[in-house]
């Protein structure tokens, strides 16, 4: 069987990118492979030179695959997938930035951008695009940058009869001409509340004995942006009976400000003045998968979960082939001491003779890494010898991991390592006593984190939702994404972290499931009897 493959260059780093390696390496031992490329051309990856994917057309072998995911990299594929057809491993449900990249008239709105939303998620996604876009409309119109007067909240929870909870960062801009502020705020005990005028510190209050505080100052400039941050941040125990797991800042009592001499109140209950998160497209991207065109357009689709399956199921009515092929894995554990890995790495004593947790991959939101700092927290209370370790490329611009650390007062429990190579990624892992990789909202796609955790012969604890529910649960634990998520996460590190046995067990199963059923031999020929089994390519 003569196979073409269309994939990124080997120069391009990416998650797929290092998937598509390893899967070919095996591969290219059953059937005869051509690699095709949009940049890199030429380059060499498994022993193969790969060629541009304008030659494609002149492929004579009986099948064409493509590796293809939510990566901007892939937005070459689209065209390719709806011209010649063939089979697409889709290693993503929510192809939203590889939709944008492939489309740009989605990131540009207008009528063009509005019918592309319809093209490629339907009646449904085209009215959270049509939605969406509205809403940046009106924020634009109210934007303090375009604004000359006014007052603009961003950071703010829902009015309340008293006052306003703030998030973790709070912002109010105030009219022009204000030379004063006073704020009267609450705080339980063991938060702290910093005030910043125009990026300057200008007040600072600790609720420890006291739990009212009135802080005022003196301004002097014109339309002033203050900012509140609230550090030590944690549901209180009535919060969490009560199934809310929103990690306050302070409750804001009232906010004045002196202009031309006399003291005005400012209303916190002003919901039509409220600009919370910044509209982006990117803010909805998990309710716009923006996936017709490739699962409209593919003949037969290899997926890693039964999941994907049924996603597929549903959106094609003539019921293409598909074939469920789990990520795949080497094995890579070894029996060698995991302090003297800590210590080589660098690590304080107090996480080399602590418990370390690791979680590996792209520090990101739907990671739901908020809810693994506040499990942690809530944790050491019990067990202070708790550490974690985030090993991933963080992204602070859109989600700053750093900033909850400090707001969990977790500074000397927490290590964030920022990007890692995959063999620094593996020692990292090897380090830990258990992995912890938690996912939701999902993009469908199979966590390489989960698999590379495996594949070092750890236990996992993962989101027991979509594709992570498939699992095998005898080494991967699984955590509802519900009202008790932070606390059940915190009971189940305890709970391992005080029962060697358990994690042994858990670390027996997934060295045997990654020799049995997931190594990258195994992978590669069933998804070469699915391919072998297909008619040859239209």
């Amino acid at each position: 069987m003569r196979v073409a493959l269309v994939t990124t260059a080997p120069s391009q780093r990416s998650g797929i990118g290092d998937y598509t390696r390893a899967w070919l390496a095996e591969f290219r031992r059953l059937a005869e492979v051509e690699v095709f490329v949009d940049g890199g051309a030429g380059e060499e990856i498994c022993g193969l030179v790969t060629r541009h994917v304008s030659e494609l057309a002149s492929f004579e072998g009986e099948r064409i695959v493509y590796q293809l995911g939510n990566e901007l990299a892939h937005a070459f594929l689209t065209p390719l997938v709806k011209r010649f057809g063939g089979t697409v491993v889709l290693h993503d449900w929510v192809l939203f930035d590889q939709a944008v990249a492939a489309h740009p008239e989605l990131a540009r709105g207008g009528l063009a951008g509005h019918l592309r939303a319809f093209r490629e998620g339907g009646v449904d996604q085209a009215m959270v695009y049509a939605a969406n876009r509205a809403e940046k409309r009106r924020a634009a119109r109210a934007d303090p940058k375009l604004a000359a007067s006014g007052t603009i909240l961003a950071g703010w929870n829902e009015p309340e009869a008293r006052g306003r909870w703030t998030e973790a960062r709070a912002f109010v801009r105030l009219p022009g001409n204000v030379d004063a502020v006073r704020i009267a705020a609450f705080g339980e005990g063991g938060r702290e509340l910093e005030v910043f005028v125009d990026r300057t510190h200008r007040a600072r209050v600790a609720f420890e004995r006291v739990r009212d505080a009135t802080l005022e100052f003196e301004l002097v400039g014109e339309a002033p942006i203050v900012e509140l941050r609230a550090r030590g941040l944690r549901p209180s125990d009535e919060q969490l009976r009560l199934g809310d797991t929103r990690t306050l800042g302070v409750f804001v009592r009232s906010i004045e400000f002196r202009e031309r001499g006399a003291w005005r109140t400012l209303d916190l209950g002003a919901r039509a003045k409220l600009a919370g998160r910044p509209v982006t497209l990117d803010r909805d991207r998990f309710r716009l998968p923006f996936n017709r065109s490739i699962v409209d357009a593919a003949d037969s689709f290899v997926v890693h979960s039964d999941f994907m399956r049924r996603k597929i199921q549903a959106t094609r009515s003539d019921a293409p082939p598909i074939a469920v092929v789990h990520h795949g894995a080497s094995p890579r554990w070894h029996d060698g001491d995991r302090r003297a890995e800590r210590r080589a790495l660098g690590l304080a004593p107090a996480f080399v003779d602590g418990f370390l947790a690791t979680s590996f991959g792209h520090v990101q939101e739907h990671k739901r890494v908020d809810k693994l700092l506040e499990a942690l927290a809530l944790a050491r209370r019990e067990r202070p010898d708790l550490h974690l370790a985030l090993v991933g490329t963080l992204q602070p611009e859109h989600f700053d991991a750093e900033a909850l650390v400090r707001r969990f007062g977790l500074e000397s429990s927490v290590l964030c390592t920022g990007y890692v190579d995959e063999e620094l990624g593996r020692r990292w892992i090897h380090a830990g006593d258990l992995a912890v990789q938690l996912r939701g909202p999902s993009t469908g796609g199979t966590s390489g984190g989960v698999f590379q955790s495996l594949a070092q012969g750890r236990g996992v604890i993962a989101t027991d939702a979509d594709e992570q529910s498939e699992l095998p649960a005898d080494c991967v634990l699984r955590v509802k994404p519900d009202a008790d998520e932070v606390a059940n996460l915190a009971r189940l590190l305890i709970a391992l972290r005080d029962d060697a046995a358990a994690r042994a067990r858990l670390e027996t199963a997934a060295r045997r499931f990654v020799t049995e059923e997931i190594s990258w031999p195994t992978v590669a020929r069933r998804a070469f009897d699915f391919l072998n089994g297909l008619p040859n390519r239209r």
